[in-house]
């Protein structure tokens, strides 16, 4: 029997349970979003941030402006991260944000020494390619009555060499 092991059947069952419903809810809610990406959107924005930090005083004297910008590119992936965690149906639009300001602190802040950049590339691209699991929540099919719509929801071919 491990340590963890003992040490989980020392907590009294009440607690226990309440903590087992808890990370039951926790995955329930983080199967919902894209949350390794928004994770590492946000990583990648700490350690963006980190560079003008470190070097605030160096940089200062050459020219305080650099660190000015990469500190703001950085915590606008911080927020492009946080964004997604919040607004899992948005998360194509704030990835592909998140890829840019990464590959823009390249600028202010070294991509943080281009560890951060990739760390946030790398974030922008999984909330990219995430999807709903839920296969009804983005179905635009329409129930109404009306006939405006009618041909919204049909697949359209498009055929570069002319109808056939």
């Amino acid at each position: 029997m491990s340590v963890r092991t003992k040490l989980w059947h020392t907590v009294p069952g009440p607690i226990r349970r309440r903590i087992g419903d808890r990370l039951t809810r926790f995955k329930q809610w983080r199967q919902g979003r894209p949350f390794m990406g928004a994770l590492l959107l946000m990583i990648g924005g700490l350690i963006i941030g980190w560079v003008p930090i470190q070097f605030a005083t160096e940089l200062a004297i050459i020219g305080g402006s650099f660190t000015v910008i990469g500190l703001v590119f950085a915590v606008m992936v911080f927020l492009a991260g946080a964004f997604v965690m919040a607004r899992p149906e948005m998360s194509t639009i704030f990835g592909v944000i998140g890829i840019a300001l990464s590959i823009l602190s390249l600028i202010g802040a070294l991509g943080g020494m281009f560890v951060g950049m990739l760390v946030g590339i790398a974030g922008g691209n999984l909330c990219i390619a995430w999807r709903h699991p839920d296969p009804d929540h983005g179905s635009t099919a329409s129930t109404g009555t009306g006939t405006s719509d009618a041909g919204a929801s049909e697949d359209v071919q498009f055929s570069w060499q002319g109808d056939q």
